[in-house]
C-alpha cells in the first residue's frame, strides 16, 4: 500500500513541462509564432491594400522574405555548430535585430515614407535573423530536454503554433480590417522584443551531455569541409532525405498556392481582411489538433505509418480548392474544410518528421545537417513564390493555386517511397546510415 502511494506521489517526468527551462522556451516560441502569424496575414495586405502591389510585387515581397534560407542556411548552421554553447544567445540576438527591423516597417508607413521595395529590403534582413534562430532552436532543444521527452517538447511547440495560427492569423485580419495592417505589423515587432526577454530566463545556454565530448575543434581551412558535411548526411540518411524530398517539394507549390489563394479571395471572391484571417484560422484549428494528438497515435499505430498516412490526409486536402468555382456561396465554408483538413494531417506529420530528423542526426552534426535541409526545403519557397508570382500575372490567379495545390499533392511520394514508412519506433533510426 505504500509503494502504491509512493508511485502516486512521484511527480511525471516524463513530459517536458517538468523542465523550468522547457517552459520558458515555449514561452518565447510562442509569442514570437504568435507575432509571425500575424504578419503572414499582413505583410502581403499591407502590400497589396495598403502600398496597391501588383502580383508579380507581392511575389516578390515572398521571394525576399524566404531568399534568405537559399542565401545565409548553410554558414549560419556552420556558425552555430562551431559555437554550440552560443545557440541561446543567437536565438537572443536574432529576436532582438528583428524587433527592430520589423518596427521599422509600421514606422515608415506612418511617416509616409514606405515604398514595396522599402518592405523587399527590411524583410530581407528580418529573414537572415530567421534563418539563425531557426537553425539555433532546432539544434539547441535535443540539448535542454531528454530524449524521451523530445516528441512531447516537439508536439507543444507544434501544437501552440498551431494554436497561434488559429489566434494570429484571425486577430491580424481583425487588427488588420479596424485598425489597417501596419498595427498588425507593429504587433509582430513587439512580439520578438518578449520573445527575447523570455529566452533570456534561461539559466543554461546547453546542457551537459555526453555527445558533447565528440564535438572536434574545427580543423583549418574547414568551413567548406564542415557544409558539405552537413549536406552529404542530409542527403544520405535515408530518413532524411526523404522528409527532405516531401518538405522541398511541398513548400515549392505551398508558396504557389498561397499566393494564388490570397490574390483570388481578395480579387476574385471580394474577401476582406476578416474573412480571409478566418480561412487561415481553420487551418490552425486543425494544426492545433494534429499536433496536441500527434504524439499519441505513433505508438499504437507505428511512427512511420502515422507519417505517411497524416502526410496524405494533409497534402491531398488542398486539391478541394478545384471545386471552388462551384461552390457559390459555399467558398468560405469549402475553403476552410480544406484548411481543417489540410492543418490536422500536416500537424501530425510536423511533430514526428523533426522529431525523427532530431533523432536521426547525430547531436555534433544537427547544425549543419539542418542548415543544409532549410537550404533546400526552404530554399524551395522563394521559388515558388518567383514562380507563382508570373504564373498568377499571365495566367490568373486560379490557374496558380491549382497548380499549387495539385503539385503539394505529389509531396507525399517521397515519403511513400522511402524507408520511412517501416519505421516502427523513432529510437531505431539512430541506426540508420
Amino acid at each position: 500500500m505504500t509503494q502504491v502511494t509512493e508511485a502516486v506521489a512521484q511527480p511525471r517526468t516524463d513530459t517536458a513541462w517538468s523542465n523550468r527551462d522547457f517552459r520558458r522556451l515555449w514561452l518565447g516560441s510562442a509569442v514570437s509564432s504568435f507575432g509571425s502569424e500575424v504578419a503572414e496575414l499582413a505583410l502581403p495586405l499591407l502590400a497589396l491594400v495598403t502600398l496597391s502591389a501588383s502580383a508579380a510585387e507581392v511575389g516578390l515581397l515572398r521571394v525576399a522574405q524566404f531568399l534568405p534560407f537559399l542565401l545565409a542556411t548553410l554558414p549560419l548552421g556552420v556558425l552555430v555548430d562551431r559555437h554550440h554553447r552560443w545557440r541561446l544567445r543567437f536565438m537572443v540576438g536574432a529576436d532582438l535585430g528583428r524587433f527592430a527591423l520589423i518596427a521599422l516597417i509600421p514606422l515608415g508607413v506612418w511617416c509616409g515614407v514606405a515604398r514595396v521595395e522599402w518592405l523587399y529590403v527590411v524583410v530581407f534582413a528580418a529573414g537572415i535573423l530567421t534563418v539563425l534562430y531557426q537553425i539555433a532552436d532546432f539544434a539547441f532543444l535535443p540539448s535542454l530536454v531528454r530524449t524521451d521527452q523530445l516528441v512531447d517538447a516537439n508536439g507543444k511547440i507544434a501544437a501552440t503554433q498551431s494554436a497561434n495560427e488559429i489566434g494570429g492569423r484571425g486577430m491580424a485580419g481583425l487588427i488588420v480590417q479596424a485598425a489597417t495592417a501596419p498595427v498588425a505589423v507593429a504587433v509582430n515587432a513587439v512580439a520578438f522584443l518578449i520573445s527575447a526577454l523570455s529566452l533570456r530566463r534561461i539559466r543554461i545556454e546547453q546542457a551537459a551531455r555526453a555527445d558533447d565530448a565528440e564535438i572536434q575543434p574545427v580543423p583549418a581551412g574547414g568551413r567548406w569541409r564542415e557544409t558539405v558535411a552537413g549536406l552529404r548526411v542530409a542527403l544520405g540518411n535515408r530518413y532524411v532525405r526523404a522528409l527532405l524530398g516531401e518538405a522541398t517539394t511541398f513548400n515549392l507549390f505551398n508558396e504557389m498556392f498561397i499566393l494564388g489563394l490570397m490574390l483570388y479571395a481578395v480579387r476574385g471572391l471580394g474577401m476582406g481582411a476578416a474573412t480571409i484571417g478566418l480561412v487561415f484560422t481553420a487551418g490552425g484549428v486543425g494544426s492545433f489538433i494534429g499536433a496536441w494528438f500527434g504524439s499519441r497515435v505513433a505508438g499504437r499505430f507505428g511512427y512511420g505509418r502515422v507519417l505517411l498516412v497524416t502526410l496524405i490526409l494533409g497534402n491531398t486536402a488542398p486539391v478541394g480548392v478545384l471545386l471552388l468555382g462551384h461552390a457559390g456561396a459555399a467558398a468560405l465554408a469549402l475553403l476552410c474544410a480544406v484548411f481543417v483538413v489540410m492543418g490536422i494531417g500536416i500537424g501530425i506529420a510536423n511533430v514526428h518528421a523533426v522529431s525523427l530528423r532530431q533523432t536521426a542526426v547525430p547531436e555534433r552534426l544537427r547544425g549543419r545537417v539542418n542548415a543544409a535541409y532549410r537550404l533546400i526545403s526552404w530554399g524551395a519557397m522563394p521559388v515558388g513564390a518567383a514562380v507563382g508570382g508570373v504564373v498568377a500575372s499571365h495566367a490568373g490567379a486560379w490557374a496558380a493555386m491549382a497548380a499549387g495545390a495539385i503539385g503539394i499533392a505529389t509531396a507525399t511520394l517521397w515519403v511513400g517511397f522511402s524507408a520511412v514508412p517501416r519505421l516502427v519506433r523513432i529510437a531505431d533510426a539512430r541506426t540508420a546510415p
